[in-house]
């Protein structure tokens, strides 16, 4: 080049140019004259007078031949390509380990990145090479080319050449898409260019045709990366690599990704085909065209999360708007890490101002789903929320509240945010007390819906009332803290009628939980005189019976309150001359005269009767002469009301028991209806049962009043032993549903004891059932009823049904010695208590909560399993962590020994009484006797006694207990399990296994051949069980088993459990062949390896040769004639002595063919 251009100068203008202003020709005055910056400078000067003057015009110059530097570059090129070529040649001559060796020292000398050093040096040089295309070749001879520089200037441009046109590559109307929906502006008609007709003379310079992208790097760290740079050599998909790569989209995923995905303003979907075809005024094309010069429509997820954190607002509130259809995207694809995202970006703009508040509360909502899920009272939902940031949202929730409510009183935004706290609220206990402690969150939703006046809507005031009702539920310290408000609501009890009777009766709700625990009682006469207008409302609107229901279930639980007023908070509270002098049990009786028989006023009747009854309950307590005169006012009234025939009471009765027998027929699995029909006749009973007199222990001489009792008794008795107990399972919701029929139940049982019909014994067969029956809530009932049957099995009785206990065992307190426990068997923790159904003043003053738990853990033993009975064991097993031990009375005074002896006399009791009565359901199996036996034994685990006579099992009558409890179960069959018997005790974390080789190994310390003792290694060795079981008894202790002296006739349980299937593994055949030859086992245990023995051997078993021979030549001729002669088939009761005809000559042709058959000849004969 520098051949063809000369060094270029700015000439000096020779003449000036003519002006139409003459120049001043003073410069004395008025600015300088300009200098022009073209003259020369001292610099230019110099440099001149140094060099020659050059020319004044660029000669013209044209190539005759290569440039020498043209030439150079062609050589090193020529150059490099042959070394190029011989390098190859020598590579491909080179052997594997030449190459490897070679690339080690290029490592060594310029170490590992050389690679990449001489890649991008190949590159580099790639890319200065200038990519030559071969010109097109023409006939005509090329023109010399012409002068580069004129050496005159010309005034004129070149003119173009009149034969060609340019024009762009050809459209046609094909390739032009013409919306048809809408224009891309409003104002202007797309139209398509028409086609280039024939006689065109137009060039085409051709189509654009997009370059290949270039190949995409690995990101840095990756495995992809770590190979290309370190490991070049490796292959891409080396399989020892495979941990490192990322975790493969799940199979069967269906629908894109969430990152490829893109969404219209409302939040839906697109479809991949409507990325590129969508209409650009539906103000989608935000993106710039990508890599292949598209410009997609829609809005990724990116793109969403990214306005969201935006300063415009706008801009925010329209990706709050997208954000709503996302979720309900999430939701049906089940994306929950994107719900997460979605959840925590509404949460953030709750609080706002404006449509961006009212967006984020939708976003929130439509997270969280709280209006799709059904809700049980009294139930803890258990949902989980741990993706919920509780410790942002409820303070968001808090500021959202007193942000709507500020706008609109009556806005959907309102209605979203006590849901979301509704579905907290019932989610877990733990989450409600956050809510309660959440500040300034309960007193915003006070001031937003209950302190308003005509701006709150009723719905939305009645919907708050609920969730403070609910979050009172949950626990004892959250009733406290949302009672100190509750003056408030009193607003709702003042007029009347008032103005929406469903804030009534919300109000009157909120106010009975609070009674639950023996809370704002006081209200009951600090308000007497709206009160008393409200029982003359109620009294003069019966129809209204979820009014009445309210009502009257409030009264139920002021009058328990007042019944015990040392057990409320703070106490006396309320007292008992405060319920007489509101006269509320005129005003029950006044409501109940005035009810219809309705099935839909069922309810209304069960809430009175219960009311009426707990405020007799309190007048036997604190009314004069035991409230005789009270109960004798009531009586004149309901005694007749019952037994008349036609009267309401009598007939809601009559219908209400005749539907509950159809019912129990086909029972629905909701159990919505026995559960109603149930309330109304437990409501009963315990209205007759409030009735009685103080008895003192007399029998009753007469019913307070008439009630079908044998079909009440025929209908619990059916209930009792009904197939949906089995549908009981471990959540609380499934217990919610089962509480009425517990309750008809217990309160039956309180009947049942006054009947004449119904024998002592018959009434302990009772409470044994029932008590496997009881739920979460129903303790202080069980603890109740173990204590009457302990108080009823007295010497006297023991010795009437042939119980042959000493006189010592009654000397030293008999049974009651086992009171203390049974608290701590029925309430394993005493700071978890459920309320019960029926309040009582014990629970207002204990329970922590009145709901069930969402699934049932350890620290709830309700219902009882069957063997609570040997429960103390239990306790004394774990006697330094037990709470009974820790909380036992001053005066108990027991031993281990006597409260073994109490527990097991218990259990035969009860075992015997529920037999009896073909209670076969409660009554103890075959492998829970055994394991409460085994923890008797286990008692002297890691005890250091110097004399065995201290040992509890060597005890006579602990030794007799057991042995008649065993006793019950020889040759019965069984389907439990002693694996998950155990499990009740030991927990998840110690399998029964380790449990049973402390057992075997303590049976080998100090047994000596205890008969008891040994029975109770056998059962875990039963076929159904594992080998190890067996492997342990017969390989590891296989020198105790001489000392184990069974019969199989007194064997509990069915022998063929212990023969069926036949043994397969080596080691135990081993095992027990062992035993054969050396003559250590007798009884049941010889039965059981001379029946697998023998029968590996004639049943054709790959090992029957070497057993055989085995036998023959070690055995003694007692044992061989055992194995030839024995003969077992499966489901008969004995081995037989002798083989059939059939059964012989199979067994002679096998020892012939073994060579044994001389030697056998005459056992086979």
């Amino acid at each position: 080049m520098s051949g063809l251009v000369g060094t270029v100068f700015e000439r000096s203008t020779t003449s000036k140019p003519s002006t139409p202003f003459a120049p001043g020709s003073s410069a004395s005055a008025g600015f300088p004259q300009a200098t022009h910056r073209s003259k020369k400078s001292a610099f230019a000067r110099a440099r001149e007078a140094a060099n020659p003057a050059p020319r004044d015009f660029v000669p013209l110059v044209v190539p005759t031949g290569p440039n020498p530097s043209q030439g150079r570059v062609k050589d090193s090129d020529e150059w490099r390509d042959r070394m190029s070529k011989e390098n190859e040649l020598r590579v491909e001559a080179m052997t594997e380990e030449e190459r490897e060796q070679d690339r080690q020292e290029i490592f060594e000398r310029f170490g590992p990145g050389i690679a990449d050093v001489l890649r991008r040096a190949r590159e580099a040089r790639e890319k200065s090479i200038e990519p030559t295309s071969p010109r097109p070749t023409s006939p005509r001879p090329d023109p010399l080319p012409p002068a580069l520089v004129s050496p005159s200037p010309s005034g004129t441009r070149p003119s173009s050449r009149a034969s060609k046109k340019l024009r762009f590559a050809q459209v046609t109307p094909n390739d032009v898409h013409v919306y048809d929906s809408a224009p891309p502006s409003p104002k202007k008609q797309a139209l398509a260019l028409l086609p280039p007709s024939a006689n065109d003379d137009a060039v085409s310079l051709g189509s654009l045709t997009p370059q290949d992208a270039p190949p995409k790097e690995p990101e840095e760290g990756t495995p992809e990366y770590i190979r290309r740079r370190f490991f070049p050599s490796v292959p891409a998909h080396n399989p020892d690599l495979a941990w490192m790569e990322d975790i493969p989209p799940p199979v069967g995923s269906s629908g894109p990704a969430p990152s490829t995905l893109r969404f219209d303003l409302s939040g839906n979907s697109l479809a991949a085909a409507e990325h590129s075809s969508l209409p650009t005024h539906l103000g989608l094309h935000h993106h710039p065209p990508d890599e292949d010069g598209v410009q997609r429509a829609g809005y990724t997820l990116d793109d969403v999360f990214l306005m969201t954190r935006s300063g415009v607002k706008a801009q925010r509130a329209a990706s709050m708007r997208m954000l709503v259809g996302i979720a309900r995207w999430a939701q049906s694809n089940g994306e929950d890490d994107l719900k997460a995202r979605i959840l925590a970006a509404g949460i953030d703009a709750l609080a706002e101002r404006g449509s961006l508040g009212l967006h984020a509360v939708e976003v929130v909502c439509e997270s969280m789903q709280p209006e799709s899920i059904e809700y049980i009272p009294g139930v803890e939902l258990g949902q989980p929320t741990k993706d919920i940031p509780l410790a942002h949202l409820l303070p968001q929730i808090a500021a959202a509240l007193a942000t709507h409510a500020e706008s609109s009183r009556d806005a959907p935004s309102l209605d979203r945010l006590l849901a979301i706290l509704r579905y907290l609220a019932h989610a877990t206990n733990a989450v409600a007390t956050e809510i309660v402690s959440t500040p300034a969150l309960i007193a915003t939703i006070y001031r937003t819906f209950l302190l308003s006046s005509s701006q709150v809507s009723p719905t939305n005031a009645v919907t708050a009332l609920t969730l403070l009702t609910i979050l009172a539920s949950s626990s004892r310290a959250n009733a406290q803290s949302l009672s100190q408000p509750a003056d408030a609501l009193l607003r709702f009890m003042t007029s009347f009628p008032p103005p929406d009777p469903a804030l009534l009766i919300a109000t009157l709700d909120f106010y009975k939980t609070l009674a639950t625990y023996g809370l704002y009682s006081h209200i009951a006469s600090t308000a007497r005189l709206p009160l008393a207008e409200l029982a003359r409302y109620v009294s003069e609107n019966t129809q209204n019976t979820a009014l009445v229901t309210a009502w009257a279930a409030l009264l139920e639980s002021w009058i328990v309150c007042a019944t015990d007023p040392h057990h409320t908070t703070p106490e006396h509270d309320i007292v008992w001359s405060q319920v007489a002098a509101s006269g509320w049990g005129s005003d029950l009786l006044a409501v109940a005269a005035k009810l219809g028989t309705t099935e839909e006023e069922y309810g209304a009747w069960a809430s009175v009767w219960r009311a009426i009854g707990a405020w007799l309950e309190g007048v036997r307590i604190n009314g004069v002469r035991g409230g005789e005169q009270e109960r004798g006012e009531c009586l004149v009234v309901v005694k007749p009301a019952f037994e008349i025939e036609g009267r309401s009471e009598n007939v809601v009765i009559g219908a209400v028991l005749n539907m509950l027998s159809a019912s129990l027929e086909d029972v629905d699995p909701e159990m919505v209806h026995v559960g109603h029909l149930a309330d109304t006749i437990t409501a009963a009973i315990r209205l007759w049962l409030a009735c009685l007199p103080p008895l003192n222990g007399a029998p009753l001489a007469e019913p307070p009043f008439g009630l079908p009792f044998s079909q009440i008794s025929n209908i619990c008795a059916k209930l009792a032993t009904h197939p949906i107990w089995a549908q009981l399972s471990n959540c609380g919701a499934s217990h919610a549903r089962y509480r009425p029929l517990v309750s008809l139940l217990s309160r039956y049982l309180r009947l049942s004891k006054h009947l004449p019909d119904v024998s002592q014994d018959a009434w302990m067969a009772q409470a044994l059932a029932i008590l496997s029956r009881l739920l979460p809530g129903d303790e202080d009932f069980a603890v109740e009823i173990g204590n009457e049957i302990i108080d009823l099995l007295t010497p006297e009785w023991a010795a009437s049904r042939a119980f042959a206990v000493p006189h010592a065992f009654w000397d030293k307190g008999g049974l009651a010695i086992l009171k203390p426990f049974i608290v701590h068997i029925v309430r394993p923790r005493s700071d978890v208590y459920v309320g019960p159904v029926f309040v009582s003043p014990r629970s207002i003053k204990h329970s922590t909560t009145q709901r069930l738990p969402a699934v049932l853990s350890k620290d709830y033993a309700m219902p009882a399993r069957r063997d609570w009975t040997l429960a103390p064991i239990d306790h004394l097993l774990r006697s330094g962590v037990s709470p009974a031990f820790q909380n036992l009375p001053a005066s108990w005074d027991a031993s281990e020994v006597d409260v073994t002896r109490a527990a097991l006399l218990l259990t035969n009791i009860c075992r015997e009484i529920s037999s009896r009565f073909s209670f076969a359901e409660f009554v103890l199996t075959r492998e829970e006797a055994v394991f409460g036996c085994m923890k008797v034994f286990m008692l002297e685990h890691g005890q250091a006694h110097s004399d065995s006579a201290e040992e509890v099992f060597r005890d006579q009558l602990v030794g007799q207990l057991m042995d008649n409890l065993l006793a019950k179960y020889t040759g019965s069959a069984s389907s439990d399990d002693l694996e998950r018997v155990a499990a009740s005790f030991l927990g998840a974390s110690t399998p029964f296994y380790q449990y049973y080789t402390d057992f075997v190994a303590l049976y080998d310390a100090i047994s000596v051949s205890h008969h008891t003792f040994a029975k109770l290694l056998l059962p875990p060795t039963a076929m159904r069980y594992a080998v190890d079981y067996r492997r342990h008894l017969w390989n590891d202790f296989a020198h105790i088993l001489k000392s184990i002296r069974v019969s199989p006739e007194s064997m509990f349980g069915e022998v063929e459990e212990y023969l069926w299937p036949l043994e397969t593994d080596a080691q135990m055949l081993g095992a027990y062949l062992r035993a054969l030859v050396k003559d250590s086992v007798q009884g049941m245990l010889r039965l059981v390896a001379l029946h697998h023995v023998a029968s590996s051997i004639w049943l054709g078993d790959d090992r029957a040769e070497k057993l055989l021979k085995a036998i023959v030549e070690q055995g003694s001729h007692e044992l061989v004639a055992d194995v030839v002669r024995y003969h077992k088939v499966q489901g008969e009761a004995a081995a037989s002595g002798e083989i059939g005809d059939e059964t012989r000559k199979v067994r002679q042709a096998f020892c012939e063919r073994v060579g044994l058959r001389d030697r056998l000849r005459g056992l086979l004969q």
